[in-house]
């Protein structure tokens, strides 16, 4: 008796659909409910497969439905799109040959999984140094193997090198996050975590994979993450300084907008330098500042102690130092972006983004859209959606989740910057109808997932930033009825005449043009 004839004998009365899916043991279909007889089709076995949870993932072996609940294999043909009630059917093949890394400080665990058509094997597990001659020791030991394939997980940054040396043309190595292979509790060890790693790269049983651009994208992430930190510690330091103030009973802050600026500046600079705060602080004054010289004078009634003089002296110094720093980052960081100008040029376009901005986004991102799968996907990874939360019908938290925690505060910055953009009316449109609703932070959160949305539109097609195609269309809602109108008028208490002075009634109404 044929496969599908079987199948259609033992499953025609439970009315279940079947995937047929490879596996490497035979004990493991025998244990499962579906006939011994589908094992005979080049190793592929059929188990139950429910129409509510359909499979994920891409289509290398296509199988379509012979009129009953059984498929037959049909190499080489397109998927169908529809299949009873509209659930797809995919299924997918194992690797032949591929390795499992277990990547530590100084040391990392590697084992290699085979499988032959009917069973999977693991060679003997080997231990390499982090050094780069212990990598390249691994990298050969792959060679030796014709092992082409490898999966490292993200462990800090100590996986960072053995990226570097391994990935090229011939080996292509994938990165997952710890929390896609992490092992139940209590039966975790080195040696278990490679070859779980192993056995689930081979039979694509990873849910995501972290997206690592080309290194001349990773030199520019390099400078502008560093920057970041930069900017990070002048911030820090800012905080410190105001501090110091607040502790001596200086207020400048209640008479300037920012006490950094320049005649902030300029006033602390003297306090350091005289070690007290006795002196006349008009000369320090700039002509834009509102408050008078004798709100000054009040304002710089205080006392500072030798020790709070001496910090003060040390902050200013590091925030020169640092602000230098990040004079000499920028264009370094400009330099090595300048083969995508294009790029730069296109996001530069984009309200609220300038050149240094652009050169972030890209940094993390990259100028190939196709690395993401969709646009619901590369807002999730960047983490300006929602995130899901739910159990049992009850929503627990509906708040953005991570995402990229280096790319989410960029797209904020340029959100708060795109809604004072008198250029773009429609960015501070937007932004306000959601505020009056929501509030100030889910709003600038909104605006920012528009930008991200239009970056990766614009990246995607090569095309400036064009206003037209992010505006908002009003909804239609149907035709308003005039009788309806004068209906709703009359019962405010309103009485509507026309042109000649006659009342409307609301059985022969054709046009208002006049409301008394």
């Amino acid at each position: 008796m044929p496969p599908c004839a079987a199948a259609k004998t033992n499953y025609e009365k439970r009315n279940k659909t079947f995937i047929i899916e490879k596996r490497h043991t035979t004990e493991h279909v025998e244990s499962n409910r579906a006939t011994k007889d589908l094992w005979t089709l080049s190793g592929y076995k059929c188990r139950p497969f429910f129409k509510h949870k359909p499979i994920g993932y891409e289509p290398v072996d296509l199988f379509l439905k012979t009129g009953y609940s059984a498929f037959t294999i049909t190499k080489g043909q397109s998927l169908p799109e529809y299949y009873q009630g509209g659930t797809k059917m995919a299924v997918y093949r194992m690797k032949t040959c591929c390795c499992g890394v277990d990547v530590h400080k100084d040391f990392i665990i590697a084992v290699i999984a085979k499988f032959n058509g009917s069973e999977v094997t693991f060679t003997k597990y080997e231990r390499f140094s982090t050094f780069t001659g212990g990598i390249r020791e691994f990298k050969e030991w792959l060679r030796y193997h014709n092992c082409y394939e490898v999966c490292v997980e993200s462990t800090g940054k100590y996986y960072i090198p053995l990226y570097r040396i391994v990935s090229d043309e011939q080996f292509h190595v994938d990165v997952v996050h710890p929390k896609y292979v992490r092992a139940p509790k209590g039966k975790k060890n080195d040696r278990r975590d490679a070859k779980r790693i192993a056995d689930m790269y081979m039979r694509d049983h990873i849910a995501e994979y972290s997206f690592i651009p080309p290194a001349d994208i990773l030199a520019i992430r390099d400078l502008t993450r560093y920057r970041r930190k930069t900017v990070n510690a002048i911030t820090a330091e800012k905080n410190r300084l105001a501090n110091c103030l607040t502790v001596s009973c200086i207020k400048l802050d209640g008479v300037l907008s920012d006490i950094h600026g320049k005649t902030g500046q300029a006033i602390i600079g003297q306090i350091v330098e005289q070690g007290s705060c006795g002196f006349d602080p008009k000369p320090f004054i700039d002509k834009r500042v509102k408050a008078s010289p004798e709100k000054f004078e009040e304002a710089l009634d205080g006392n500072v102690t030798p020790s709070v003089l001496t910090i003060m002296g040390v902050i200013q110094e590091r925030l020169n130092y640092l602000s230098n720093q990040k004079a000499e980052l920028e264009p370094r960081m400009e330099s090595l972006a300048k083969d995508f100008s294009r790029q730069i040029e296109i996001l530069d376009s984009a309200p609220g983004i300038d050149i240094i901005s652009a050169i972030c986004i890209i940094a993390e991102i990259g100028v190939v859209m196709g690395a993401f799968d969709s646009l619901k996907q590369f807002l999730s990874w960047v983490g300006l959606v929602p995130q899901n939360n739910e159990s049992a019908g009850k929503k627990f938290s509906t708040r953005i989740g991570k995402g990229n925690a280096w790319l989410k505060p960029i797209m904020v910055q340029c959100a708060l910057s795109a809604i004072k953009d008198k250029k773009h009316p429609e960015i501070r449109k937007k932004y306000l109808s959601i505020k009056k609703r929501r509030g100030h932070g889910k709003a600038i959160v909104a605006i920012a997932k528009r930008l991200m949305t239009a970056v990766y539109f614009m990246l995607q097609r090569d095309e400036m930033y064009n206003p037209i195609s992010c505006a908002d269309h009003a909804p239609r809602r149907g035709t308003l009825r005039v009788d309806s109108l004068l209906a709703h008028y009359q019962s405010k208490g309103y009485t509507l005449v026309n042109n000649n002075g006659e009342v409307l009634a609301q059985q022969s109404v054709k046009s208002i043009e006049t409301v008394a």
